[in-house]
């Protein structure tokens, strides 16, 4: 990932290999300080997974605790964020 100030872009493995939609909105977490929000629109050429996320961070006031909860709950992991936070 490349932040340049409040913009980002990054190369993503995008899991889809049909021709729409080619433009897709999108959104990250930061789980290292700042702890910032983004959100982006996530580009990809049809039939491949490659993709390309161009998007703006947002200022957050979370704490290292809130930001790997907000990260972990928009993937489906199945596993309590307790747990997450033991792995090494």
């Amino acid at each position: 990932m490349l932040s340049l100030g409040p913009i980002y872009v990054q190369k993503i493995k995008y899991p889809h290999h049909k021709f729409l939609p080619v433009a897709e909105v999108g959104w990250t977490h930061e789980i290292d300080d700042p702890f910032r929000k983004g959100c982006c629109l996530v580009f990809r050429i049809p039939f491949t997974t490659p993709g390309f996320a161009v998007g703006v961070w947002t200022k957050s006031s979370q704490d290292e605790m809130e930001a790997l909860t907000a990260a972990v709950w928009g993937r489906h992991l199945n596993v309590p964020v307790e747990e997450l936070l033991e792995w090494d």
